[in-house]
């Protein structure tokens, strides 16, 4: 299983996105959210209303749901780019 030295290393990224794209979505929520209603950093972020915090961890969530219903694609496919 996965035994090409490029499918172990897209799986592993695969993987890793699970816990690398926290880091992203709260970025981008600081962009987005800056952008929209006004001056806000991550340091308003970190100690301001728990509304956002929910926020996050909503997209978060979100993301690890797709995550787990493509995950059986995304292995079947790398499996396939070994052949």
């Amino acid at each position: 299983m996965l035994n090409h030295p490029l499918t172990k290393a897209l799986s592993l990224v695969w993987k890793l996105l699970t816990v690398l794209i926290l880091p992203i979505i709260m970025a981008i929520y600081v962009e987005i959210i800056d952008a929209y209603y006004g001056p806000f950093v991550f340091s308003d972020l970190d100690q301001g209303k728990n509304v956002h915090k929910w926020g996050i961890i909503g997209i978060y969530l979100t993301f690890l749901l797709c995550w787990n219903r493509l995950n059986p694609h995304v292995i079947s496919a790398l499996k396939k780019m070994e052949y």
